[in-house]
């Protein structure tokens, strides 16, 4: 594969000395992305709340990593995993906002604090890695991916504070690709579909009957099954390389083609 300026590309590596941030890196989505960076070579920053789970992920990636516990609804954690970056690996290649939380309640039984909560972590956290990463990433012409979802593309039922914060999400990731093109930062957003997680299983496991309730998602989606968290992985890793240089300001479904129906 040729690159723009006639070079070859290896898509799944990145720059010879390359540094990611990924937040919420300790399970599910999160830990499959920093797992990805890490065997394609990069040095990591990994963020999470979960120091036990943060530790026992970082423990089988292999790289050079840096674990940072806190939380990204916190300006100082962001501010933090990017000076982090800096101090042990000279610099900031990419950043990817994973962290994120859902709330599965009707408009009517939803509470301004339960509002307050999943704007901060869904939303201004990523408003805050951006800010902290802006300058590093402007020196390095490196990117910015956020985790939004299929839910921030199309509705759902059952959850729509959720889904406002996926729109929003989305919509953040196309505004800073134009504010940020002329300093050769890319800014897009992956939006994964259903994917089989740890955290998916325990909704199954609360279902009358989880083995039904698996079954009944697995054929609702065009190809058949779930995504796997590996396969959200690679997307975001490809798309922080040099094979993605002419992309930005993409809202990219990884949904097994949920969204095209």
């Amino acid at each position: 594969m040729v690159g723009h300026d006639g070079s070859r590309l290896r898509p799944e590596l990145g720059p010879v000395v390359s540094t990611v941030i990924v937040t919420g890196a300790a399970k599910g989505i999160g830990a499959a992305i920093a797992e990805a960076f890490a065997r394609a070579g990069w040095s990591l920053v990994a963020v999470d709340r979960d120091a036990a789970r943060l530790r026992a992920a970082a423990s089988h990636w292999g790289q050079p990593v840096a674990t940072l516990v806190g939380d990204v609804a916190d300006r100082a954690t962001n501010d933090a995993a990017v000076k982090m970056a800096i101090d042990r690996f000279g610099g900031l290649d990419a950043a990817v906002g994973n962290a994120g939380v859902v709330l599965a309640k009707l408009i009517d039984g939803s509470t301004s604090e339960e509002f307050d909560r999943i704007f901060s972590i869904n939303v201004k956290a990523l408003m805050y890695l951006a800010q902290a990463a802006h300058k590093a990433l402007a020196k390095s012409e490196g990117s910015l991916t956020v985790i939004a979802s299929k839910a921030g593309l199309v509705a759902q039922r059952n959850s729509p504070l959720y889904v406002a914060t996926k729109g929003a999400a989305v919509q953040l990731a196309r505004a800073l690709a134009l504010d940020w093109a002329h300093e050769g930062i890319r800014v897009n957003a992956v939006c994964p579909g259903i994917v089989d997680t740890p955290m998916l299983q325990e909704f199954f496991d609360a279902m009358p009957d989880p083995d039904a309730s698996r079954r009944e998602t697995e054929v609702a989606q065009p190809l058949g099954r779930l995504a796997t968290p590996a396969e959200i992985a690679s997307v975001v890793l490809f798309l922080a390389t040099p094979a993605a240089a002419f992309i930005t300001g993409v809202a990219l479904p990884v949904d097994g083609g949920f969204t095209a129906e």
